[in-house]
């Protein structure tokens, strides 16, 4: 990507990571991405995602292996739930420069500082944007962290250790207020363990966890995962992935609703810059996409209540009903179904612009 020649932007992105990297690809004109870690450096996330998601952010060359079955472990036995359509472990530097090279954008290594108006503070300087995207995850630098968000904690180890495909799920004493899983790549394992209760000394329980599989942890890596379903724009910037709390309870799962959210964002503000629309319509539809899903965000957010409050031997029989052909059409129909409908339609304008009515990428 170019670097900048001015301080004056378009659109000013903070975050080149899933949210951010969407967002840019679905605009044209003066982008500029800003991220206080060069693109690729940084992970956080246990990168896995549904293979249609990985493609259409051009990065299909970062795909490392493909899994067709989510497994869940728990002490009362396992259950293994086909999965709709595949989803894929990847590296996540190879999917960010992929993605990256597809965006038309300008790229400043620099951490965000704060903001007055649409001027960004960073520090290297200050930058200005028509529009201002907020995708710097958890801490949400631009947006100031929007509403009300329920803070999980994540810590991963990559091992060389090679298992049966399938994203592996484990319900297992080393930690008791949320799970640990085994993803597949290739000849490793990433092996990983959460606290719903956002606990960060995790250290202790996953080095048990891979105990069980011969293993220690080696270089470890993790990071908040942010919940809340919040309105999607503060003021005058529109926010995405984790500094939205767009991360999903129950599974911890981020990316895809990132990569979602940030797309349609991407391409209503592109239509605030053609002037098809304004950017408070913009806003408006970018709102009303988020609080469609609510209902499903609070289903889950149910469930992972319910998961802190039984005991790890009961959640075997549960499993074993939503790994039944209906059960799991039924339970993965609401799941994927998160962003993956039309967006709310706004009304025409008085001018006789056309409604937005784009819906997120699927």
């Amino acid at each position: 990507m170019p670097a900048p020649q001015s301080n004056r932007y378009d659109v000013v992105i903070a975050g080149a990571s899933f949210g951010g990297l969407a967002a840019a690809r679905a605009l044209r004109g003066r982008v500029l991405l800003l991220d206080r870690q060069p693109v690729g450096d940084g992970v956080t996330s246990a990168c896995a995602a549904p293979l249609t998601t990985v493609r259409a952010m051009g990065a299909e060359a970062s795909i490392v292996q493909v899994h067709t079955a989510l497994v869940i472990h728990t002490p009362g036995g396992s259950a293994t739930w086909p999965l709709p359509e595949p989803f894929c472990t990847f590296d996540y530097r190879a999917f960010c420069q992929a993605a990256a090279a597809g965006a038309g954008a300008d790229f400043e290594l620099a951490s965000v500082r704060g903001r007055e108006g649409r001027r960004v503070l960073t520090s290297t300087g200050s930058v200005e944007g028509r529009v201002l995207i907020d995708a710097t995850g958890p801490r949400a630098a631009l947006a100031g962290r929007p509403g009300r968000r329920f803070m999980a904690f994540g810590l991963e180890s990559e091992i060389g250790f090679r298992m049966d495909p399938g994203l592996h799920f484990y319900f297992v004493p080393e930690i008791r207020d949320g799970y640990a899983w085994a993803f597949p790549c290739g000849g490793t394992t990433r092996f990983g363990v959460i606290s719903y209760r956002g606990r960060t000394k995790l250290l202790p329980a996953l080095t048990r966890f891979t105990r069980r599989f011969g293993g220690a942890p080696g270089h470890v890596h993790g990071g908040y995962l942010a919940t809340g379903w919040t309105a999607g724009s503060t003021g005058d910037v529109f926010v995405v992935g984790d500094a939205a709390g767009l991360c999903l309870p129950v599974s911890g799962e981020g990316i895809r609703t990132a990569v979602l959210a940030g797309d349609y964002c991407g391409r209503l503000v592109q239509r605030v810059l053609d002037g098809s629309i304004d950017e408070g319509e913009a806003r408006a539809a970018y709102t009303a996409s988020i609080r469609a899903e609510r209902a499903r965000y609070r289903g889950l957010l149910a469930a992972n209540a319910l998961l802190l409050g039984w005991p790890q031997r009961a959640l075997a029989r549960p499993a074993q009903v939503l790994a039944r052909p209906r059960a799991s059409r039924w339970f993965f129909g609401h799941y994927l179904g998160i962003f993956g409908r039309p967006a709310t339609s706004i009304a025409p304008a008085s001018d006789g612009r056309r409604p937005v009515s784009d819906s997120p990428l699927s």
